[in-house]
């Protein structure tokens, strides 16, 4: 039986091979493979992500991708049915994004209170911070009426968003230089956000603080269990040639509104090796639109999120039974409108609890648990004082 399928598996790929299609025949033996279960589905389908739920039902397990589509009873129109390979891909992932890892609120979940009780109870809380929790330290947002955004029209950009631009950087990095200095983090003290994170951290309770912040104020807080996801200005990088150095190196030029050069490009330029290349300049090593953000997010959500302790496998379909590691998530002070970091929130289990401290609601928030609407200083503040926690406000 095992060989009769796997011999008729071969076939097919050789057909579809031959024609020199992407993918495989969506009927070619649809009726072979066992029925999928919806929930061990979803499952998979937050653990492995899109690339590598496709490659496991699809690329090996010879599921088509309307044989997915229906197992997560999702239905499409006759027309886009008939779609060609390629065009019902794309379909499949803005549904696989949109519909089938989109987490849900759990419904028994909803109160003040009961945030305190999570507060107390969980030991491995994944905290998620954005430019909220700097804000009262004198560094602005990004995408408030007042933030950064908003204040670059002087630049004469069509998109404020170029600022933080890297194809732009390289081509005209005077731009960023002229405004750089407004969000380097000199003489800043940590907000009492940064000490609540400490505290959690202190407490035995933090298992991570993602980031989305350059200004390494974590760090000065004492945040040892930290990554920062867009990277920071704690060193810098040529362009051109790649190579690092410390960010002390370009403070003075930042705060001149100077464009730092490359020190190893300008020694070749010296010796006349080659002429003054434009992109050897140095840029903080901060992620731009356009840039991949570092391994260690990869690698270190990979190891929070779960824990694999049996793969059971059934007719090929393996199971994943999972000890979670993650027990809480909180988001603090993020608009969670850049990807991939805002996608953490529907890449852990679905069934771990999730709060919100935000100075307001935003589109894409309604499926938090618990949303506590305010500054997040004075929402922590209150937190701590019905938790009977001490938060340092030195």
């Amino acid at each position: 039986m095992k060989h009769d399928f796997d011999e008729k598996r071969r076939k097919v790929h050789q057909v579809a091979n031959n024609n020199n299609k992407a993918f495989l025949d969506e009927t070619a033996f649809s009726t072979l493979l066992p029925k999928l279960d919806e929930s061990v589905l979803k499952i998979d389908a937050v653990l492995l992500g899109f690339n590598g739920f496709l490659d496991k039902y699809h690329k090996s397990l010879g599921y088509s991708i309307l044989d997915l589509l229906n197992a997560f009873n999702i239905s499409l129109s006759d027309y886009a049915v008939k779609l060609e390979s390629g065009k019902l891909l794309a379909v499949f992932k803005r549904l696989f994004f949109q519909k089938i890892c989109k987490r849900e609120k759990i419904a028994s979940i909803n109160t003040l209170h009961q945030a305190l009780s999570l507060f107390e109870s969980k030991k491995n809380i994944i905290v998620l911070s954005g430019a909220g929790v700097s804000v009262s330290c004198g560094i602005p947002d990004f995408r408030s009426n007042n933030g950064v955004y908003s204040r670059l029209d002087e630049f004469d950009l069509d998109d404020p968003q170029l600022m933080f631009d890297l194809e732009y950087f390289k081509f005209k990095p005077e731009t960023f230089y002229s405004f750089a200095r407004e969000i380097y983090p000199s003489n800043f003290t940590p907000s009492l956000s940064h000490r609540f994170i400490k505290l959690l951290e202190s407490k035995g309770k933090l298992l991570r603080n993602y980031t989305q912040n350059i200004d390494t104020l974590e760090q000065a807080a004492g945040i040892t269990k930290v990554l920062q996801c867009h990277g920071s200005f704690a060193t810098a990088s040529c362009v051109s040639c790649h190579f690092k150095v410390k960010g002390d190196y370009i403070k003075n030029d930042i705060m001149a509104r100077r464009v730092p050069k490359c020190p190893r490009c300008e020694k070749r330029i010296r010796r006349k090796e080659e002429v003054e290349d434009k992109l050897s300049v140095l840029k903080p090593d901060i992620v731009f639109f356009g840039e991949m953000l570092g391994n260690d997010f990869a690698a270190l959500f990979e190891k929070d999120r779960k824990v694999i302790f049996v793969r059971l496998a059934i007719f090929k379909l393996h199971y994943n039974l999972i000890r979670k590691v993650v027990d809480l998530l909180v988001v603090i002070g993020s608009s969670l409108e850049v990807a991939p970091v805002a996608n953490i929130r529907d890449r852990i289990p679905h069934d771990i609890p999730q709060i919100l401290i935000n100075v307001e609601e935003r589109p894409g928030m309604a499926d938090f648990d618990v949303k506590l609407l305010g500054f997040a200083d004075v929402i922590v503040r209150e937190l701590c004082d019905r938790l009977n926690w001490k938060l340092d406000e030195e």
